[in-house]
């Protein structure tokens, strides 16, 4: 063994790492089961097979370059991950390039090779809010986010720790309000301005025991918060839907939010200088402390309010949507004006943007059965 790399990221950027020609994980592990199933004949006492045959030493797998991805871990019977060392004898390896690897394949991998010099571990480095980000958020917020002109300076302020290296620890803020009104819609536009692919989680697609088994991590092949953390493709996390979360399991986000480190079983994942953004439709700061509590509410950054869309907004936004949804000009314009003035009747942009979807549909329809 030559090399060994152990990255810790995306795919993406973990794909823009490696050779070219390689051979995997699976596809080794699958040629070793075959040829494990493969059975020999040999009828003794036969001219030639008097005496029974001895066994014939297997010669080693020559691999060049052998890579494992993140998701192989899941696709792989969990024994291959817990004796890597025992898999890997099988194996010829030149260089060894791993994604992710869970803590006991890393202990492993140092265990046997720590002391030949030959392992790299390489973090994924994220992009950082700049004093560009900084005046391109000002200048672009308010045409990207409708009827929200307070939150940009709160989220300036919010941010700009960062940007001045005061702090390490991730920012964390908490956006409240009702739904609809821009607050994930904020969230992809920071990712947008600072770079990368957003990891969304939706807390309330989660039950109580299936909550704890992805916090708390379980079997490799099992997904988990940790796991998803450690392949993000940014630096803005956002976690949808946090007022959905039950209570009790708050406190696994107490270091997250302190320090910027989160651990379970498997994965410790490093997440300083990131910007953690929580969505929840409270009404009030009163009403967030009373539900969450003030051990969580003390350590949100910032906690900002989106106001409910004025009328002036819904109709730039119904104008905004028409325009990008009706590029074929199907829309007749007496309809839009029409629907431009029922916006104002709608809650949110959700509504808004739905309103003119059905509309257009119905006119291309009513074309169709003329």
């Amino acid at each position: 063994m030559k090399k060994i790399v152990m990255f810790f990221g995306s795919d993406r950027a973990f794909v823009e790492r490696i050779p070219k020609t390689y051979r995997n994980l699976s596809d080794i592990a699958m040629q070793m089961d075959d040829e494990n199933k493969q059975m020999q004949l040999v009828l003794v006492g036969l001219p030639g097979n008097e005496n029974a045959p001895s066994k014939t030493k297997k010669s080693k797998i020559k691999v060049n370059n052998f890579i494992i991805f993140a998701d192989e871990y899941s696709s792989v019977n969990e024994h291959v991950i817990i004796n890597f060392l025992s898999f890997i004898s099988k194996l010829s390896i030149t260089n060894m390039y791993i994604q992710n690897p869970p803590i006991h394949l890393q202990e492993q991998i140092k265990r046997a090779f720590g002391d030949l010099n030959i392992i790299e571990e390489i973090p994924q480095k994220y992009n950082m809010v700049t004093e560009k980000t900084i005046r391109s958020i000002n200048i672009e917020f308010d045409k990207r986010v409708i009827g929200q002109q307070a939150v940009k300076e709160q989220i300036l302020k919010a941010i700009f720790p960062i940007m001045k290296n005061v702090q390490c620890k991730p920012i964390v803020l908490l956006f409240y309000g009702n739904s609809g009104i821009g607050k994930t819609e904020t969230a992809q536009f920071l990712t947008e301005q600072i770079g990368g692919k957003i990891l969304r989680k939706q807390f309330s697609m989660y039950q109580n025991n299936e909550f704890a088994n992805y916090l708390f991590g379980g079997k490799y092949n099992e997904k988990s918060f940790a796991k998803d953390l450690i392949a993000r493709d940014s630096n803005v996390i956002l976690l949808d839907e946090f007022d959905k979360a039950y209570s009790v399991f708050h406190s696994a986000f107490y270091q997250l939010f302190d320090e910027g480190i989160y651990e379970d079983q498997n994965y410790r994942v490093d997440v300083r200088h990131a910007i953690i953004i929580c969505t929840s439709n409270y009404k009030s700061k009163d009403e967030i402390k009373e539900k969450l509590g003030d051990p969580i509410f003390n350590r949100f950054d910032g906690v900002i309010k989106f106001e409910d869309l004025s009328q002036e907004a819904k109709k730039i936004i119904a104008t905004k949507e028409l325009k990008e949804l009706d590029e074929e000009k199907i829309i007749p314009e007496n309809v839009k004006k029409i629907l431009v003035e029922q916006s104002t009747k709608l809650e949110n942009a959700r509504e808004i943007r739905r309103l003119i979807k059905d509309t257009k549909s119905l006119i291309e329809i009513r074309e169709i059965c003329k």
